[in-house]
């Protein structure tokens, strides 16, 4: 499909105004209490598994791992896994996801209670958890204009994140940290409760137009050609992907082994831990609240801009002042920028890749920008047992400023193509990294 046709779409689209926010169908508020639920779930998860895997080992390495593993599945199967989900029933395959990972969350709940886990065991578990969740992801993001009319597309989605962010950051990070302190078993086995009753919700969704799936006259290989050749060949689309993977990369570099940075560096406990975590949240709530309005303001192009420099500057200033208040500062800061960036990028995806192509082309935009963060993971760990865990922010700080310098030009070329500056898309879907 002609790009530039895609463009015009893009525009008309984002454009015309709105006088009322669009009534969401019944199907739409399933898939919204569904969201809501497991991502509950999942925050305590967030905040007690590295608070775990401390209780395992106090090798930063061995604490990396831990993300590295969940996050490998993005490096590995992101581009076959775009090519199969094209083939599929999505709503299927984000029901059969959340079942797996709740039976995943029980066994790990029953190992942290019988003293029967290991880092290793863990670590393994994390990488299953992490294939099901990128099957989920990547499902999600694709089944919502199936649910929703395309005007629709920016309240959906707003909601859905907003949701996301109160129920995950704001409530879930600081009460899986508290609850853990009590039994260190019961932020997985809540999730495991709450991953079961999302996966009903998702199965009792109705969706009476199912999103066009591919045929199967292509053979896998070639479909995964087409993917790769129409995003290599999108100059706007390519050039994002590229600086979100240098961005989750090296904010990987830090998150990695955070729980041992705010235990070693900032004197925290599980308490502490769990509140700055739910404090640095606050930074994606307002990014929720202010991202389409700063971005309509200033111009997509320039929001973008903007938000990169954010991220370097904000990752350099833990690594100067590891305090407790610069940490929550930066953080807040980091967040604020990244949904700025989601609230443009991810629905530019949803308007500028044609349905039948969107498996593919995502989930090689996915590889590329999220599965660096599996890299960005090993090489945090190594940082932190080599030189400390403070030169982790320092380094990302400084190598997202060198990408800027690098890649801004070349995105500002492709801007003047495919995005008009007084225009720009809609909030950004469901995401669980710091870009999507």
């Amino acid at each position: 499909m002609n790009h530039m046709n895609r463009t015009n779409q893009l525009n008309s689209s984002s454009s015309e105004p709105h006088s009322h926010s669009p009534r969401l169908p019944k199907s739409y508020w399933r898939l919204f209490a569904s969201s809501t639920i497991s991502n509950l779930g999942d925050g305590m998860v967030v905040a007690a598994a590295p608070l775990l895997a401390l209780t395992l080992t106090d090798d930063p390495r061995l604490i990396a791992a831990i993300s590295f593993a969940a996050m490998l599945p993005w490096l590995v199967l992101s581009l076959p896994a775009g090519v199969y989900l094209d083939r599929q029933d999505r709503q299927k395959v984000m029901y059969r996801a959340n079942l797996i990972r709740g039976l995943l969350f029980s066994l790990i709940a029953i190992g942290a209670a019988t003293e029967t886990l290991n880092i290793y065991l863990l670590i393994s578990a994390a990488a299953i958890g992490g294939i099901c969740e990128l099957f989920f992801d990547m499902s999600s993001q694709a089944i919502l204009p199936a649910i929703v009319d395309e005007e629709s597309l920016e309240v959906a989605n707003s909601r859905l994140y907003i949701s996301e962010i109160i129920s995950n950051g704001f409530v879930g990070l600081p009460f899986g940290a508290w609850i853990f302190v009590v039994a260190i078993y019961a932020p997985f086995g809540i999730n495991a409760v709450a991953l079961v009753l999302a996966a009903l919700l998702i199965h009792s969704i109705r969706i009476k137009d199912k999103p066009l799936t591919a045929t199967l006259e292509n053979s896998f290989g070639e479909d995964l050609k087409q993917g790769l050749t129409w995003l290599w060949r999108h100059d706007l689309l390519r050039t994002l992907a590229i600086m979100l993977g240098v961005a989750n990369m090296c904010g990987m570099f830090a998150q990695a082994v955070f729980v041992k940075f705010a235990r070693d560096e900032l004197g925290l406990g599980a308490r502490g831990f769990g509140i700055l975590l739910a404090a640095i949240s606050v930074g994606s709530i307002l990014g929720g609240l202010i991202g389409e309005r700063v971005s309509k303001k200033l111009g997509a192009t320039t929001a973008i801009i903007l938000a990169y420099i954010v991220f370097g500057i904000s990752d350099v200033i833990p690594g100067v002042f590891p305090e407790v208040w610069a940490v929550a500062l930066s953080g807040i800061v980091m967040a604020i920028a990244g949904t700025t960036w989601n609230v443009i990028t991810v629905s530019m995806r949803q308007r500028l890749i044609p349905t039948e192509l969107f498996g593919r082309v995502n989930s090689v935009y996915r590889f590329i920008g999220t599965g660096s963060t599996a890299i960005g993971a090993l090489i945090g760990g190594q940082i932190a047992f080599s030189f400390g865990l403070r030169a982790t922010y320092l380094t990302s700080g400084v190598v997202l400023l060198i990408a800027l310098i690098t890649l801004g030009p070349v995105f500002l070329r492709a801007a003047k193509i495919y995005i008009e500056p007084e225009r720009t898309p809609a909030p950004p879907s469901i995401t669980i990294n710091k870009n999507a």
